[in-house]
């Protein structure tokens, strides 16, 4: 055996022997710490997929809430929500006091919803949008029940130009100063809100509106008296009592007819004057007049031996339609000879004689 040999075993047997003593000294260690790793993973997966059901259940819970709450159903809808601001996870407790603080201000019951909307917005543990938002809420009561400087202390903070809600904010400051009688501060609120691209629409379209009263000098007095001197607007018909014509759908009479063609198919043959026949003689169409006897000549007795011709032929095979009937630019049109009638028009009625020109 050479030296680098046992040198190479001895090594081997010296790092061995000091694994072995740490592996004695840590190794259960080790071991408790790799138990310890993996329960703390399983109850942090745990613990986050039980809040994860907690919330999804208090969101089903507000969603079903909010659409009582808009039904109507407002006592139902507040027994709810009280139980998800008492029992809710997350960001739900002061979304659910905002939507209870809504409720009494759509049952008119102002100072509730004032008192409402405060205290999420004094609350600190509500997230800040949330806080903001009840802030503005509480501003716009107060445009109605308060003064300029209720306003004021409510909103102020959240008009300036890198404020998310500052145009909801400059809003309710300008309604409050134009409330007050203080024209040039409205216009300096609303003025950003009509001229700024990023304003929201609904926002920007009230800002014209409330500008146009601001530069014509309106103030809420001065609308009120013009409203009130302005004469009743007259009384509209009631329709469910005014009686409704019942020949809605009759045509009009003196319409002309302008789909009438102008064959003799189209036409009623008037019989001659002296025929004899059991059929009652048609009517001639209002839409192409027959044209008068004296006008139109009689068949030689030689070529028909049985009876006149019809009292119009079509001039050519094809039928032309007919020009609206106009009556006093209509001229009639004379009748064919009974010679020139074509072979395949309508044979004459051998019982009827010839009828004598007039």
């Amino acid at each position: 055996m050479s030296d680098e040999t046992f040198f190479r075993e001895v090594n081997e047997e010296i790092r061995q022997q000091r694994v072995h003593d740490l592996w004695r000294r840590f190794g259960r260690w080790l071991l408790a710490g790799a138990v310890v790793a993996v329960v703390a993973t399983g109850g942090y997966v745990a613990y986050r997929e039980y809040s994860l059901s907690r919330a999804n259940a208090a969101g089903d819970r507000f969603i079903a809430a909010v659409d009582l709450a808009d039904a109507d159903k407002f006592d139902e809808a507040v027994q709810q929500l009280q139980a998800i601001a008492g029992e809710g996870v997350g960001a739900y407790p002061g979304l659910a006091d905002l939507r209870l603080a809504a409720i009494h201000q759509r049952q008119g019951d102002a100072k509730a919803a004032l008192d409402g909307f405060d205290a999420v917005a004094k609350d600190a543990e509500a997230p800040k949008p949330l806080r903001d938002m009840a802030a503005i809420r509480a501003g716009y009561v107060l445009v109605d029940t308060g003064s300029l400087e209720d306003v004021r202390a409510h909103v102020e903070r959240l008009s300036g130009d890198g404020e998310p809600l500052r145009f909801a904010a400059r809003e309710a400051l300008g309604l409050a100063a134009w409330k007050a009688g203080k024209l040039d501060e409205a216009r300096r609120f609303l003025t950003p809100n009509r001229d700024e691209p990023s304003a929201p629409s609904g926002i920007a379209l009230r800002a014209r509106i409330l500008m146009e009263l601001v530069d014509a000098g309106t103030t809420p007095e001065s609308a009120a008296a013009a409203a009130a001197a302005a004469p009743p607007a007259p009384a509209l018909p009631d329709l469910a009592t005014t009686p409704l014509p019942l020949d809605l759908g009759a045509p009009d009479e003196a319409a002309p007819a302008t789909e009438a063609p102008m064959g003799a198919d189209a036409l009623p043959l008037e019989p001659p004057a002296g025929a004899t026949s059991e059929a009652p003689a048609a009517e001639p169409s209002a839409a192409a007049p027959v044209a008068p006897a004296t006008e139109t000549p009689a068949a030689p007795a030689a070529e028909v031996p049985a009876a006149a011709a019809p009292a119009e032929a079509p001039a050519a095979t094809t039928p032309e339609p007919a020009a609206p009937a106009q009556p006093e630019a209509a001229a009639p049109s004379p009748a064919t000879p009974a010679g020139d009638a074509p072979a395949n028009d309508q044979p004459p009625a051998a019982s009827a004689p010839a009828a004598p020109a007039n």
